[in-house]
């Protein structure tokens, strides 16, 4: 593996137990409003909570851009059980010379603690080692996030270190725990 080329970038539907991943699409805008809006949801990202259902549109209209170009973009996390758009995951960072990603993700409050960011982490890393062609999957974490960093073990990442003032967000420098698997870990 020496070329890039041999990176796959696209947003194929996958399934899960309980999920359904897919591109993001404009009829999702008032799903994606109605979690994005919540302070609590937006607290450890670098995005501000929606203000308006323009936040939601615009999130997704640059997603669509992705696609169009022929990049990888997000996915929609779609409970199965209602229809509904809950979260959205996808690959916040991708350095295609290493043939590594960056997985980031957000999921309506109303879902917190009922395994269902673990259960689509760990179907991205899947498709991420089966079908891209990645040798790594990392995940970041501010420390005051500790449930992020439960749902990165759960799906199989190690904790590597702290790295001190790597990102700066919403005014300020912010530490964050670094998680990664290999391809070798799972394959």
């Amino acid at each position: 593996m020496s070329e890039t080329s041999h990176i796959r970038l696209y947003n194929p539907s996958l399934e899960t137990e309980r999920l359904i991943l897919r591109k993001l699409r404009i009829s999702d805008d008032r799903d994606i409003f109605e979690y994005a809006k919540v302070p609590e949801v937006s607290r450890y990202v670098t995005w501000e909570p929606h203000k308006s259902i323009e936040d939601a549109r615009a999130f997704i209209n640059w997603n669509l851009e992705r696609y169009n170009k022929g990049e990888i973009g997000e996915w929609a996390i779609e409970l199965k059980e209602t229809g509904r758009v809950i979260g959205s995951i996808g690959f916040v960072e991708l350095d295609k010379v290493n043939f590594c990603g960056t997985v980031g993700y957000a999921l309506s409050k109303e879902y917190w603690g009922k395994g269902i960011m673990t259960e689509a982490v760990k179907r991205i890393i899947r498709f991420a080692f089966e079908e891209m062609g990645l040798n790594r999957v990392e995940a970041v974490h501010i420390p005051e996030n500790e449930a992020s960093g439960r749902v990165m073990q759960k799906a199989g990442m190690l904790y590597e270190g702290l790295l001190r003032q790597r990102m700066f967000a919403k005014g300020r420098f912010w530490d964050l725990k670094q998680y990664a698997i290999l391809k070798n870990d799972v394959l």
